[in-house]
C-alpha cells in the first residue's frame, strides 16, 4: 500500500485543473452576487464564466460552469427564497424563471464550446499542413548536398535545445526549430559545383555561396503569415557576434534565433564529413565553439551550448551521420 503522501500527490494529479479554474470563476461570480443590491440583474453576470470557460476550455467546461451556477442559485432560491421576488412571488413562478435562465446558461455554454471546439480542430489542421510543409521543403534542401544529408533536422534539434536552455517562450522556441529547418533553403539555387568543391572556393563562388540567405527569405516571403517571422533568423545565420558576418549585423542587433542557428549550424557542420574534409569529434568541435565565443558566436548561446553539451551525448540526439570518404 502507497503511504498517505504519495496517494495524495497521485490524487492531486488526477485533479482537473482546468475544471478547478471555472469552478473558482463561479465562486467569484457568486460572492459578488451576494453583495449587490439588484441580485436578478446581476444574474447575467454568470455568463461570464461560462463564455470564459467556453472560449479557453471548450463546451465541457462551459457546460460544467452553467451548471455550477444553476445549482449555487438554485440552492440560493431554496434557502432565501426572497432574493428573487417579494413574499407574494409563488414558488412556481420563481422555479420557472430560474429554469429559464439556467436553461439559456447551459445552451448558451454548450454552443459557444462547440463553436470553440470547431476553431480550435480547423486552427491544428492549418498547423498540421504548415508543419508538413516545412518538413516537406527541409527533404527537399537536404536532396541539394547529399554531403549535408539530415544536417537541417539535427541543425533544428539543437538549436531547439539551446533555446529552450536559453528559457526562450514557445512560441519562439518553435519559430527558431522551424527556421533551423529552412536555414539552408536558398542553397536550393546555390550551384551543384559550388556546394561540392573540394579545393578552396573562389570570390565569386564565396558571393554566390553568400547568397543562399537572400535566396532563402525570397523564397519564403510571398507565403506570408508565420512564415515572415521566420525570414530575420533564416537572414542572420550567417551572421557574426564582433560584426564580420554576411550583412555586418554586430551583437544585439542579430536576432536571437539567427544566433542560436548560427551554433548549431556551425557545430553540425563541425562534425559531419564535407567534401573537403573529414568530421571533427565532438569534443574538438565543442572547442571550437568555444574558443569563437565573443567573435563568431554570442557569448551567451555558448554558455547555453555548453551546458548542455553532455546531455546532448547522452541522449544521442544527433542522427547517424553520412560518412563520404
Amino acid at each position: 500500500m502507497k503511504p498517505l503522501d504519495l496517494r495524495l500527490k497521485s490524487s492531486l494529479r488526477m485533479i482537473d485543473k482546468e475544471l478547478i479554474i471555472v469552478f473558482l470563476l463561479v465562486v467569484i461570480t457568486a460572492i459578488i452576487f451576494f453583495f449587490v443590491s439588484n441580485q436578478r440583474a446581476f444574474l447575467n453576470f454568470f455568463y461570464l464564466p461560462v463564455l470564459l470557460g467556453a472560449y479557453f476550455y471548450g463546451r465541457r467546461y462551459a457546460t460544467m460552469a452553467a451548471l455550477f451556477s444553476l445549482i449555487l442559485i438554485g440552492s440560493v432560491a431554496c434557502v432565501y427564497p426572497e432574493t428573487f421576488g417579494s413574499a407574494a412571488y409563488n414558488d412556481l413562478d420563481r422555479l420557472l424563471d430560474i429554469g429559464t435562465w439556467g436553461g439559456f446558461l447551459l445552451v448558451t455554454g454548450y454552443f459557444m464550446g462547440l463553436l470553440y471546439e470547431k476553431k480550435e480542430a480547423a486552427r491544428k489542421d492549418i498547423r498540421r499542413t504548415y508543419h508538413g510543409v516545412i518538413e516537406m521543403l527541409s527533404l527537399l534542401i537536404d536532396s541539394v548536398d547529399q554531403h549535408t544529408h539530415s544536417h537541417s533536422y539535427r541543425v533544428s534539434v539543437l538549436a531547439e535545445k539551446l533555446a529552450l536552455q536559453l528559457g526562450c517562450g514557445e512560441d519562439e522556441v518553435e519559430n527558431i526549430r522551424i527556421a533551423a529547418l529552412l536555414h539552408d533553403l536558398g542553397k536550393i539555387g546555390v550551384s551543384r559545383e559550388v556546394l561540392t568543391k573540394v579545393g578552396s572556393l573562389t570570390a565569386d563562388d564565396r558571393e554566390h555561396l553568400k547568397a543562399h540567405t537572400v535566396k532563402a527569405a525570397s523564397l519564403l516571403r510571398p507565403l506570408g503569415g508565420r512564415v515572415t517571422e521566420l525570414l530575420p533568423l533564416i537572414l542572420g545565420h550567417h551572421e557574426k557576434y564582433d560584426g564580420n558576418g554576411y550583412h555586418s549585423l554586430v551583437g544585439e542587433n542579430i536576432p536571437l534565433g539567427a544566433r542560436i542557428i548560427a551554433v548549431a549550424d556551425v557545430y553540425d557542420a563541425l562534425t559531419t564529413d564535407r567534401p573537403y574534409r573529414k568530421a571533427l569529434p565532438p569534443f574538438l568541435a565543442k572547442n571550437e565553439i568555444l574558443s569563437n565565443s565573443g567573435t563568431h558566436f554570442d557569448p551567451r548561446v555558448v554558455t547555453a551550448f555548453e551546458n548542455i553539451f553532455s546531455t546532448m551525448d547522452q541522449e544521442n540526439l544527433d542522427l547517424p551521420r553520412m560518412s563520404h570518404a
